[in-house]
């Protein structure tokens, strides 16, 4: 396989695992490996396609893995906020500046969102 291919399948699988995480996220109690292939909609895939993403899932401690019967089921280990979240501190960080930073991302949020977050830095 050449490198370009390598890259194609490094991005399928990415944009999979996203789509897994999404599909966890969004059912309200643990999923076998069959519920994830019938709810994915970017792909037709193998069984063994995502039971492949979903072991890496497991492996990289994002989802938790349950025998259920004689199969395993799948639930996220965190919340789809607590991700988003820790994405934020990771950009803040990572920063050279962090108060220019946090500024720009402040002058971008809504009215809404400004005010959430004044009543949030406020609460005791």
């Amino acid at each position: 396989m050449g490198v370009s291919a390598d890259l194609a399948v490094q991005n399928l699988l990415g944009s999979l695992g996203q789509e897994v995480k999404d599909i966890l996220w969004n059912c309200p109690a643990k999923v076998c490996t069959r519920g994830v292939l019938q709810r994915v909609t970017s792909h037709t895939l193998a069984y063994t396609t995502v039971a492949t993403v979903l072991t890496n899932l497991v492996r990289k401690g994002m989802v938790e893995r349950i025998a259920v019967d004689r199969t395993w089921a799948y639930r996220p280990l965190h919340s789809r906020s607590s991700k988003n979240a820790r994405r934020m501190i990771q950009a803040v960080a990572s920063s050279e500046c962090r108060a220019a930073t946090l500024e720009l991302f402040v002058q971008t949020l809504s009215d809404d969102d400004a005010a959430l977050l004044r009543g949030i830095l406020d609460a005791p």
